[in-house]
């Protein structure tokens, strides 16, 4: 960590602050007074190397909220071998639970630029449990149960599914998280993810990743282009890799 490019200034606003408030109110319809208080929380920025670790397993972690970018929780093994165990897209917090979690205390590593705010004072504000932020608590509760929830699609991808299906499965999560940011429309998003980085992420080796990403071309499941993915015959693909949204939704 030593040799991250870090960059730390005071920010007077967060202006790519909607994708957590589109997030959180997803779940929630947040209060006005709700959503100022994210913004005027979240003073520190941060900007870390693509490449660069800005949390180790087994530390206690900042409470951030990504902006931009995208990185992913992982553990390396001693042969040198990653396993992925999901990522973090804009409007992702984490480190924001009053209790450690161990997806929060494993290695976060930033897999494009990535530019994030320390949340610390928001985690702060929100453990004194004040009424008028209650909203606001449990938005940002149901989120980290959604986290829960993919981390058990992702052993079900991992242990039962075929290439095909568990490349699929990720794609249609990865999307609709991107929406509910969004960040991307029905059919198309920016998806920065490296062959590599998937083969880590579902399990797969990276000659496995490269055919099944061919075979799903020709048979006009999806298009990529210049770090762009086109989803064309989603229907088709739900029922090949069995999705649903399972995103919770407070009422």
């Amino acid at each position: 960590m030593t040799s991250r490019t870090l960059n730390v200034r005071r920010s007077l606003s967060v202006p790519a602050d909607t994708a957590a408030l589109r997030i959180l109110n997803t779940v929630a319809r947040l209060s006005e007074e709700e959503r100022a208080l994210v913004r005027r929380l979240c003073v520190f920025q941060e900007v870390i190397a693509a490449g660069e670790a800005f949390t180790s397993e087994g530390r206690a972690v900042t409470p951030r909220l990504i902006l931009s970018g995208w990185a992913c929780r992982q553990r390396t093994l001693a042969d040198g071998q990653r396993q992925i165990f999901g990522f973090l897209l804009p409007g992702d917090g984490l480190g924001l639970a009053a209790e450690p979690r161990p997806l929060d205390e494993t290695t976060t590593v930033a897999l494009t630029r990535v530019e994030c705010v320390d949340a610390i004072m928001l985690r702060e504000i929100l453990s004194l449990q004040d009424p008028r932020h209650d909203r606001l608590r449990r938005a940002l509760v149901a989120a980290r149960r959604y986290e829960d929830i993919c981390l058990l699609n992702h052993v079900v991808r991992l242990g039962r599914q075929s290439a095909m299906a568990r490349i699929g499965h990720l794609l249609l999560e990865l999307r609709d998280r991107l929406q509910r940011a969004g960040l991307c429309s029905v059919d198309r998003m920016h998806l920065p993810l490296t062959q590599e980085a998937l083969a880590d992420a579902l399990g797969l080796s990276l000659v496995h990743v490269s055919r099944t990403l061919s075979q799903m071309k020709r048979n006009r499941l999806i298009s990529m282009q210049s770090g762009w993915l086109t989803i064309l015959d989603e229907s088709y693909l739900r029922s090949v890799c069995d999705y649903g949204a399972d995103y919770p939704v407070l009422h």
